[in-house]
């Protein structure tokens, strides 16, 4: 299940990789933005995660981020470039 951010990013062409630990995320961000692409986050949803781990929700909501990522040529289509 994802967030309403996620599908608002998902519309205007974002890709949504993977989770990752905020200890991380600079780095992996940076590694995006290397190989040319735009980055982004998203907070981890409690929702996202199932109702068989809702003890780890709140845990995994506060460790974890959602990266995003979508070529620089998507920047240009969607605003008509």
């Amino acid at each position: 299940m994802s967030s309403h951010r996620d599908i608002e990013l998902m519309a205007a062409g974002w890709d949504r990789r993977f989770e990752a630990d905020v200890t991380r995320v600079n780095e992996l961000v940076e590694m995006y933005a290397d190989l040319g692409y735009e980055v982004t986050t998203s907070d981890l949803a409690p929702e996202e995660i199932g109702p068989q781990c809702a003890g780890c929700a709140v845990v995994a909501c506060q460790k974890y981020v959602v990266i995003f990522t979508r070529s620089r040529t998507s920047e240009a289509a969607q605003s008509g470039k």
